[in-house]
């Protein structure tokens, strides 16, 4: 599965307002892919050797939802229903908060706020501090999807087949899109633009975001279970056919797509002019940006469905052999790796100096260099 990096701008996008407007989210680890246009880019570096200095346990598989971190706070969804709140020095529980399904879902956090979703079909909003619920909103289907938040307003999908904006201080619905097919992938939000996809209909939207109104549509060959990510007027996008698509940001129209010899899953990242992502076929990929021409690819063997972050010079990935790798994002050599012992489906998490992963043992691990 591929990874795309990207290098992102975060612009406003005017005409999109709401009462009791948040900030856009910009600072790391804020949210899914770090920030609107999931970039996957780390704003601090990060290098290995590594060496782990603690790891935290709860009761279910953590290994679905990436871990997020805001200030001194590591936040993580897990399958026992919950969503946990760690010390991002030392591990220790800090609060967690009850829903009614697994929470595969990464929380963003804007305004003091936590946003996510649940297989209970309801997207939370929380106090950061204190876990306490603020408001909820209940959809017809499970939410997958991590929340993408933006001038005020919460944009998700649903396995009801929508996509939805909503007021971030209050919960109230400002428009829904209807698609035909369950919604998996998760928003970017970009230049007023909404990015995200439809898993059954293999098709790719572009709405706007004041509205919902659809701007153009590109239908893949696949199932697309992973994000779109956007960088320079390029939207990346990887799907179950296994190419990764670059699409014209404004027009949708394809620039080119890269095949890899397995269905991809995951969100890209980019960083460079370079695109990382992995594959089920067992590799990595750095394709160029602008042109989809492979750059280099490393076979790890294993399978990826996690995202990849750039740290620097530096790609971090998880794999389902339970592997954390760490690639030279110039070459693509592996330059360390720590076997964690069961499967990563999750992204990592680069910030205070830390690397932080969490696997399906229902760990949440955090690196730090040697």
């Amino acid at each position: 599965m591929r990874y795309v990096t990207v290098l992102l701008l975060l612009a406003a996008f005017a005409g999109c307002t709401s009462s009791g407007q948040l900030s856009d989210i910009s600072s790391d680890g804020t949210m899914f892919q770090y920030d609107l246009a999931h970039s996957g880019v780390a704003r601090e570096g990060v290098s290995p050797p590594l060496k782990l200095v603690w790891q935290a346990g709860t009761g279910g598989m953590i290994g679905y939802s990436s871990p997020v971190v805001v200030g001194n706070l590591v936040l993580v969804g897990n399958t026992d229903w919950n969503l946990y709140a760690f010390d991002a020095a030392t591990g220790k529980l800090v609060w967690k908060f009850p829903t009614g399904g697994e929470v595969h879902s990464t929380p963003a956090v804007a305004g003091g706020k936590v946003f996510f979703g649940s297989y209970d079909g309801t997207l939370y909003a929380l106090d950061l501090k204190t876990g306490k619920k603020l408001w909820s909103y209940k959809t017809k289907g499970e939410i997958l999807t991590s929340p993408a938040v933006a001038h005020g307003v919460v944009y998700f999908g649903s396995f009801d087949g929508r996509i939805l904006a909503l007021n971030a201080e209050n919960g109230k619905k400002l428009w829904e899109k209807k698609t035909k097919g369950q919604v998996h992938s998760s928003p970017a939000v970009v230049d007023g633009v909404v990015f995200t996809s439809s898993y059954h209909e293999y098709r790719v939207y572009a709405l706007d975001a004041s509205t919902g109104k659809t701007l153009w549509t590109f239908e893949t060959r696949g199932f697309i279970h992973a994000s779109p990510a956007v960088a320079e007027g390029r939207v990346y996008i990887p799907s179950k056919d296994s190419f990764l698509y670059c699409l014209d940001a404004k027009t949708g129209k394809l620039l080119w797509r890269f095949e890899t010899g397995a269905p991809i899953d995951s969100t890209p990242a980019v960083a460079g002019g370079k695109v990382f992502f992995g594959s089920y076929d067992g590799n990595v990929y750095a394709v160029d940006a602008v042109t989809g021409k492979e750059l280099w690819s490393t076979e790890i063997g294993a399978q990826f469905i996690g995202s990849p972050v750039v740290s620097g010079e530096v790609v971090y990935i998880g794999a389902l052999d339970g592997v954390l790798y760490a690639l030279s994002a110039e070459s693509g050599e592996v330059l360390w790796n720590y076997n964690t012992g069961n499967m990563i489906y999750s992204s990592p998490a680069v910030a205070g100096g830390k690397v932080f992963i969490s696997n399906l043992d229902g760990l949440l691990y955090a690196f730090a260099p040697e």
